[in-house]
């Protein structure tokens, strides 16, 4: 019999990384296109364009959470906490420093920072529940 945990990771995985090759390939193409001087009309449907992969990325995401045991969405939701504890004491100290000069920041480097603190957090939380 399978896990339906591993069943429930391995999909996520799949849509995941497919959601995100769809991401990176649109907003190549998009950044592309607008460069290359799309004509007006369409430079906001193709300045979107990228969305619509990162909105798979978030289904993915929640079917993943529905799809996990209570264990699971515990050491994720503990460790999305921390990831969002993290990120925002960094996006607040380097609030400070674009006080001093440094360059400004986009809200793509607080989703970044917020994904991979996630990413790094979950394994040190699992820790404490085995």
């Amino acid at each position: 019999m399978k896990n339906p945990v591993d069943t429930a990771r391995r999909r996520y995985v799949l849509e995941l990384t497919a959601g995100m090759l769809a991401y990176a390939a649109i907003l190549i193409a998009s950044i592309h296109a607008l460069n290359a001087g799309v004509p007006a009309p369409w430079r906001l449907a193709v300045a979107l364009a990228p969305v619509v992969p990162v909105v798979a990325v978030f289904i993915a995401i929640a079917r993943f959470f529905g799809a996990i045991d209570e264990l699971q969405r515990k050491i994720h939701l503990e460790a999305l906490a921390v990831a969002a504890g993290v990120t925002a004491l960094l996006a607040v100290t380097y609030g400070f420093l674009e006080g001093v000069g440094f360059p400004k920041l986009t809200a793509f480097a607080t989703y970044a920072c917020i994904m991979l603190c996630w990413g790094l957090a979950a394994p040190f939380v699992a820790r404490r529940y085995k």
